[in-house]
């Protein structure tokens, strides 16, 4: 089931990207020989009047064929025969679909949800887990006065105590129907993280939004994302983000199923998350990439033409080097499942 949402999940994105490029092309008149849902044989053909719209057997991301890119091959309308801002807008259109589908997502997700959830200002217990040793000793809506004689006043306190806490056995005081109660609890030590857990989470409260403020808090959420994203590309370009912490789309299996056991709901903005990311992605300097191609017309449009024949070299490179990057982090994907 993972497998297939993530299919659906790349193959959404992509079928976007390439959306953009196909209606920039028509857009200038820019034939376009073929629109692919999928990858691999082909299933179905439809023929239009200009383009072929083909489904193909792996359900995965697509592709538009504009003609006229070849450098050696002289096409009526074709891509190298517009004008260099016309070519822009064209390699641009595919990364500027993946931003608005994310922000179709930030928007509508938000407005769907109609408020926000906000933690409690006082540490009142929102949750006991079923695995926590506290099950039977704390409840839901305790709310925790002092731990070990040290005053919480909001969950804030109580985690940054739990943080530093060394022991593997507290005593909680609780307000519980109006009575004061003092507990011992037994914690559980994560190994991942290094510390003693209690297992209980906050009281989250809803509020509701007017249409006004749905429409600040969708364009606030879309910028957090955004900078979410480009903060990840940062680290990976600082080398904060090592090579092994690099995921492919066997390792983006893992985090959707991940994502689907702890809450479902979050796979929409996991779907915006990599939309940016795709978008970002193409929109690098990098030869073969959109982002490549598009350094080549700004130059253009400041006097400097390099010839066709040597643009197209240059991408034949970053296209060796982007299919060997993605063989070595789809092994590394591998690597980690054994």
């Amino acid at each position: 089931m993972s497998i297939l949402l993530t299919l659906l999940i790349l193959g959404v994105i992509i079928l976007i990207h390439e959306l953009g490029h196909f209606l920039a092309a028509r857009m200038f008149k820019i034939p376009v020989s073929e629109f692919a849902i999928g990858m691999g044989p082909k299933l179905i053909t439809f023929h239009g009047k200009a383009t072929d719209y083909n489904l193909r057997l792996v359900p995965m991301g697509g592709f538009v064929n504009i003609e006229g890119m070849e450098f050696d091959k002289v096409t009526e309308n074709g891509f190298n025969s517009k004008k260099a801002w016309q070519r822009f807008v064209v390699l641009f259109a595919g990364v500027f679909m993946n931003f608005i589908l994310a922000f179709l997502i930030s928007f509508g997700s938000t407005m769907a949800v109609g408020g926000e959830y906000k933690l409690n200002d006082n540490a009142i217990i929102g949750g006991v887990a079923e695995t926590s040793k506290a099950k039977n000793i704390l409840a839901t809506g305790d709310k925790v006065l002092n731990i070990e004689g040290t005053p919480i006043n909001k969950w804030e306190d109580l985690t940054k105590f739990m943080a530093s806490n060394k022991k593997d056995k507290i005593e909680v005081e609780v307000l519980r129907a109006g009575e004061k109660l003092t507990k011992t609890v037994e914690l559980s030590y994560n190994e991942e993280r290094k510390i003693y857990l209690i297992g209980i989470e906050p009281t989250v409260d809803f509020r509701k939004y007017s249409f006004g403020e749905s429409v600040e808090a969708g364009f606030k959420n879309y910028k957090e994302l955004f900078k979410s994203v480009i903060q990840g590309f940062k680290m990976l370009v600082s080398g904060q983000v090592k090579a092994d912490d690099m995921a492919g789309p066997i390792g983006l299996v893992k985090v959707v199923d991940d994502v689907k056991q702890n809450n479902s709901g979050f796979l929409i903005w996991l779907t915006a998350l990599l939309s940016i990311n795709v978008g970002i992605f193409n929109l690098l300097p990098f030869p073969a990439l959109d982002g490549g191609r598009i350094i080549f017309v700004i130059l253009e449009m400041f006097g400097i033409k390099i010839s066709k024949k040597l643009e197209e070299k240059v991408h034949f490179v970053g296209i060796i080097i982007l299919v060997g990057l993605f063989v070595l982090i789809t092994g590394n994907d591998i690597k980690k499942l054994f």
